[in-house]
């Protein structure tokens, strides 16, 4: 859950290589290339909008200006099977869906869920399953093994976020009246990890990408409690009239998840749990 908190190729056959994320060397396909509306095909770009950070999506290292994450080695690998090359825009996310509709971006792919809302003015392929899921300190695995184990107890969540309610609810469905999920709301993930480490809390709420990155980055030292929650979709979002790019990138996807592109991407990031079955457009329902 993401909170508010270049080079140029031009299609010539379908053994244009370029440099995909990772290294490895891809051609661009030519019926998908040939599907894509002139405007975009004669430019050899891809303008795809971001809205740093949200690690493992989208991010740089302190001091870089490189950018990394799954968002961004995914949406570069869309743009080489296509014969393009992606070129980012990073904005501040309220800025995301005006960047798209008024033209001055192709498409937007930066951990953007897809909602019914968005749907008036938007079009979504939905490529990432994300949710919310209890997390705890690897030390708490035996006493702490479902939601209902805590019951009773303390968990400190984002402040403000969506996660305090979701939080609260289950708690309400999972245990007594006099015996619900303490919620505390504290700022940082940092903070939050300090709060299990001293004691004064048995567990947090984080996004499952979130979730995953942590458990990659420090293995063995955190667990997830329960299943994912309140189970969404992140998709990349086309301007309702760009039907004809919506299409050559969903054609794009759909071949990268047939070879093992996209479960590679996927795995590059320890992300396999957040992959789709299907690509779907406009997937949500609420």
């Amino acid at each position: 859950m993401k909170q508010l908190l270049p080079m140029v190729l031009g299609l010539a056959s379908a053994t244009i290589i370029s440099l995909a994320a990772g290294g490895l060397a891809h051609a661009a396909d030519e019926k998908l290339a040939a599907a894509l509306p002139d405007a975009v095909r004669d430019t050899g770009k891809l303008n795809v909008t971001i809205s740093l950070a949200y690690p493992p999506m989208e991010y740089s290292d302190a001091g870089s200006t490189e950018l990394k994450g799954f968002d961004i080695d995914l949406a570069k690998a869309i743009a080489e099977r296509l014969g393009l090359t992606a070129e980012f825009q990073n904005v501040e996310f309220p800025q995301l869906i005006p960047q798209v509709v008024t033209g001055r971006s192709d498409l937007i792919m930066t951990a953007f869920s897809d909602k019914v809302e968005r749907q008036t003015q938007l079009d979504f392929i939905d490529y990432f399953k994300t949710g919310n899921v209890f997390y705890s300190a690897a030390d708490h695995q035996g006493e702490i093994k479902s939601e209902a184990d805590l019951c009773g107890k303390t968990v400190a969540v984002a402040t403000g976020t969506s996660w305090v309610t979701w939080a609260e609810n289950v708690g309400k469905a999972k245990c007594a009246a006099d015996k619900l999920i303490t919620v505390i709301q504290i700022p940082t993930q940092a903070e939050h990890i300090m709060q299990i480490r001293q004691g004064r809390a048995q567990a947090s709420v984080i996004g499952l990408e979130g979730l995953l990155d942590l458990m990659k980055q420090e293995p063995g030292k955190f667990y997830q409690i329960g299943e994912v929650g309140d189970v969404n979709h992140y998709g990349i979002a086309f301007a309702k009239a760009n039907g004809q790019l919506r299409d050559a990138v969903k054609g794009a996807l759909d071949a990268m998840k047939a070879d093992g592109t996209y479960a590679q991407i996927l795995d590059r990031y320890g992300l396999k749990q957040a992959a789709v079955e299907e690509f779907k457009i406009n997937g949500a329902t609420k």
